[in-house]
């Protein structure tokens, strides 16, 4: 995240945070996307010596979903607080 600007009101900081959780949140949800894709290619093929990969893969985008999971929530309670201060 930024650092805060010089004089940030309370309301200001919590509007950036909300915006920067926003782009973190579609990040991740661009990495979950390309490593499903991934995993799907990897599933096609015949090999099954990419088996480890495959399990590798699902392991890291369990994390990116969970990470997502956690910042939406954490989203929608800053812009919970945002609705009834700002």
């Amino acid at each position: 995240m930024n650092a805060p600007a010089a004089r940030e009101s309370g309301c200001q900081m919590m509007k950036r945070i909300a915006k920067e959780l926003k782009a973190s949140i579609r990040a991740a949800e661009a990495h979950a996307d390309e490593l499903s894709r991934r995993i799907a290619e990897l599933e096609a093929q015949p090999d099954p010596e990419v088996e480890l990969e495959i399990k590798a893969l699902v392991q890291v985008r369990e994390v990116v979903e969970k990470k997502i999971e956690e910042e939406r929530a954490s989203l929608s309670t800053l812009e919970d607080v945002i609705s009834e201060n700002c």
